[in-house]
């Protein structure tokens, strides 16, 4: 078997797998007054570290030439952001040229009701009922035609 498998296998239960992120006891220090634990990369050191491992791949090839995002979503996020910046200006200049009930003498706006209230409880009674009296008309008017058929045939019932 592998070393390295065997000191997996022998290590004691919780300390046989590193986990991303947390303290790691066994890490050598470099020096009397270095941290056990550097300070965490930024993203886009991390990014970098991780484009230099992929050196061979059409994808990261692909994306350092062109971007990472196609030109065309740069586009129309710009034009996005732009329609929502002119509805909220004309917003705006709608809103100051109108007069609101504020501004009335004795008129304030009224509450709205949030949107925290549950909504009301369905009377669930009405549907059941509705659905019992159709069955039972339904069982009644076959059961008069049975006894019809069989009064006709001749059959005892």
């Amino acid at each position: 078997m592998d070393d390295r498998l065997r000191s997996v296998l022998d290590a004691p239960r919780g300390r046989r797998f590193s986990r991303p992120g947390s303290a790691r006891p066994n890490t050598p220090r470099l020096g009397p007054f270095e941290p056990v634990n550097p300070r965490p990369e930024s993203h886009q050191a991390r990014r970098e570290r991780l484009l230099r491992q992929m050196p061979g791949d059409p994808r990261i090839a692909h994306m350092l030439e062109h971007g990472p995002l196609p030109h065309w979503m740069i586009v129309a996020r710009q034009r996005r952001e732009e329609a929502e910046r002119e509805a909220r200006e004309s917003r705006a200049a709608r809103a100051a040229e109108e007069p609101s009930l504020a501004d009335l003498p004795g008129m304030a706006p009224s509450r709205r009701r949030g949107r925290h209230r549950a909504p009301r409880r369905r009377w669930v009674a009405l549907p059941v009922a509705a659905i019992s009296v159709a069955l039972l008309m339904g069982v009644t008017i076959v059961e008069a035609v049975v006894r019809t058929i069989a009064e006709l045939s001749g059959f005892p019932l």
